[in-house]
């Protein structure tokens, strides 16, 4: 017997299982057999230790899928718990001791008093029971139920990345078994929240147990008077009861900080999360430090508290914002229009000149453009990722630009001392408020000291701020369509697979991610929301089967998505009003088209190009700010290749197809565009001009 017993203990550190399996024969055997004091000091000092480093441990993961194994440790660390206290409880009745640890810590906690002693049993109990317990297996019921519910949705979108490519066959066992880990972990955690629960419950029936039961032994087996009786055991029950539920309440708060965690992007430990979250801006902790200040001067208020705390806020918001600086200005040196693009790769990267850089407030820069990145993410219905702000050294003093994905597209000069007037320059010249005009930008600004008048005469004016992010808005809306590629679709349809499962799995039957981002991407390049997605897979789900050529499959999706292209381009009337191509000039483009190797491309002749370019210019420069703007009216199949034509030559004109045209939305011809052939080109005189119809043209409106 001696022998097999050595084996088995030189065998327990190269076998973990053996450890547990010899901790709950160890619970059972306490639960029946008696324990000597000094054993009990010992498993004492364990219990806590072990809570202890169950805490820290649960503090320093990074997922909670690192800690997959808590629902056993409830349960065994529970049942050695609940162990521990029968062992104790067995002492305290039968010989009136329970060791140094229960009988100090009752001493300390009681202090002679033993009205406070249960008091603050109570208390722990409570908190542990209604606040800890209460709250972590509400909060693991609702993962649990959700984290289920979800499971049919992300098996799917792995399924669809391994379809498409996206993984291969040991990606998907990998994400697989993570996501049966995760509903396993929400599930158990859900049931090892009631032992927790339980544990609670059973410490109170504990100390009734043993308060009542000592005293009676106490008068009635060893001839203690009530003072002795009620001394003696209420310090070792309420020592007892307080050095097991302290155990208990860091389970509970382990539990409780598990089934809180939330995964992010971001796979960092709890307290490094919280940190950064709390500090990420500068402004909530000054505002909170100044908060604080004025708290101080409340009358009785101790104030050098409040004020050490303001101290501790607002230094912690300059350590930031140094930070943020540090990080802003982490960007190395480069030459003038080749910036070295950012490690990250992002796609839209804002540069400033260092001078810039320190005088513009970086936080409310960076609010303003969230602000407009909000508006072009509502508007198109794309994910815009946040804009970092990287100093150039290289830019002038005073200038910025914005790289989209490494190459410059917008720079601008501005004064960081003074606003930018956003109003008819009428306006300020009446208002008697001096100002200065740019020569080289041709812009207004006027000192920032004059914004209350400027306020209070209703004059529009921008902070340097503001004009950095107008430009950044500029540039997200000419450029959108980099923000459309292949891993932005793949997760757009893993969305849209939760809810259109069957629409997604019959797209991707006939269509490969490429394809349906390259035709996201079209449609985004020429200002078409796609946040109607339903809209779109059905366009595409009708249309790809019998055409697989991409421009032709956006030209019908298009058509899928006529009701929200009229009502983007329509007045408040529903009426879209259009510049219409002659059926002539649609005849000379679909001759110019040339097909290579490479697709078809427009090749007008010089005359032309010259006279489309001078009619369009027109049109472009005869729309008036907040009035509804023109369209250009087009067979389907010129309709691209004179976009794209405009587009190359910077002319911001929308081109229709009367296939765009929605049923419930009246087109009214405000003018024709017209090129001649070279036979008539000497011939013409009016070949430069815009043939605009007349003012009762309304009554010739097109009803598609």
């Amino acid at each position: 017997m001696t022998n097999v017993l050595r084996n088995i203990i030189t065998r327990v550190p190269a076998h973990p299982d053996l450890m547990v399996a010899l901790m709950l024969l160890l619970a059972i055997g306490m639960m029946i057999m008696p324990i000597p004091i000094l054993a009990i000091d010992t498993l004492i000092g364990f219990n806590l230790g072990f809570s202890i480093l169950l805490l820290m441990v649960a503090l320093y993961i990074n997922t909670p899928l690192d800690l997959s194994s808590l629902p056993g440790v409830i349960l065994i660390s529970t049942v050695f718990r609940l162990a521990l206290t029968i062992a104790t409880t067995r002492l305290i009745l039968a010989e009136g001791d329970a060791g140094s640890i229960i009988h100090t810590f009752g001493d300390f906690v009681v202090a002679g008093n033993i009205a406070v002693g249960i008091v603050i049993f109570l208390i722990v109990t409570m908190v542990q029971f209604i606040v800890l317990a209460k709250g972590a297996e509400r909060v693991a019921e609702v993962a649990a139920r959700f984290t289920l519910d979800a499971m049919p949705g992300k098996q799917m979108a792995i399924d669809a990345d391994l379809r498409n490519g996206h993984i291969d066959q040991s990606g998907a066992r990998s994400r697989r078994a993570a996501l049966e880990r995760e509903s396993q972990l929400r599930g158990a955690m859900d049931g090892a929240m009631k032992f927790v629960k339980g544990d609670a419950i059973a410490g109170l029936v504990v100390i009734c147990i043993n308060m009542l039961g000592g005293i009676t032994i106490g008068l009635l087996s060893k001839g203690m008077s009530l003072d002795e009786a009620l001394h003696q055991y209420t310090l070792l029950t309420i020592g007892d009861a307080l050095i097991s539920q302290i155990p208990a309440l860091l389970l509970s708060i382990t539990a409780a900080t598990i089934v809180t965690r939330v995964d992010g992007a971001t796979k960092f430990n709890l307290g490094t999360d919280i940190v950064d979250q709390l500090t990420a801006s500068t402004h909530a902790l000054r505002l909170a430090a100044c908060v604080l200040l004025v708290m101080g001067f409340i009358p009785g208020f101790p104030l050098p508290v409040f004020l050490v705390l303001a101290a501790v806020f607002a230094a912690a918001s300059f350590v930031q914002r140094a930070k943020n600086g540090a990080d802003v200005a982490a960007t190395a040196p480069a030459q003038p229009h080749k910036q070295t693009v950012p490690a990250e790769a992002l796609p839209f990267t804002l540069f400033l000149a260092p001078s810039l850089a320190h005088a513009v407030d970086q936080d409310e820069l960076q609010q303003h453009i969230a602000r407009v990145s909000g508006l072009v993410s509502a508007d198109l219905g794309i994910t815009i990722p946040r804009i970092p702000i990287r100093v150039d050294h290289q830019l002038p003093e005073s200038r910025f630009r914005v790289d989209v994905e490494g190459v410059p597209v917008e720079h601008d000069l501005i004064d960081p001392t003074q606003l930018a007037l956003a109003d008819d320059r009428a306006n300020i010249e009446l208002s008697g408020i001096p100002f200065r005009r740019d020569p080289e930008t041709d812009r207004i600004w006027i000192q920032q000291s004059h914004a209350p008048a400027l306020k209070a005469a209703g004059i529009g004016h921008h902070c340097p701020s503001e004009v950095i992010a107008l430009r950044v808005h500029s540039s997200l809306v000419r450029y959108a369509q980099c923000l459309v590629g292949i891993q932005e679709t793949r997760e757009l349809l893993s969305r849209m697979e939760q809810e259109y499962a069957d629409l997604v799995k019959e797209v991707l039957r006939t269509t490969p991610i490429p394809r349906i981002a390259d035709v996201l991407r079209r449609l985004v390049d020429e200002g078409v929301p796609i946040r109607n997605t339903r809209l779109v897979l059905e366009a595409l789900a009708r249309s790809s089967e019998h055409e697989q050529n991409v421009v032709l499959l956006t030209e019908y999706v298009r058509s899928g998505l006529r009701r929200q292209i009229c009502h983007r381009y329509a007045n408040v009337h529903r009426v879209v009003p259009a510049f219409v191509i002659e059926r002539e000039t649609e005849d000379i483009v679909r001759s110019a088209i040339r097909d290579t190797a490479v697709g078809p491309y427009l090749v007008l002749e010089d005359y032309q190009s010259e006279m489309l370019l001078s009619q369009t210019r027109q049109i472009h420069s005869s729309m008036a700010p907040g009035q509804t703007h023109p369209v250009i009216l087009a067979s389907m199949d010129v309709r691209r290749f004179v976009r794209g034509f405009l587009a190359r030559n910077e002319i911001d004109l929308a081109v229709l197809s009367y296939q765009d045209l929605a049923s419930d939305y009246t087109i009214q011809p405000v003018g024709s565009i017209k090129l001649v052939s070279e036979a008539n080109n000497g011939a013409s005189e009016k070949h430069g001009s815009v043939c605009v119809a007349p003012a009762d043209s309304a009554q010739h409106s097109i009803t598609a």
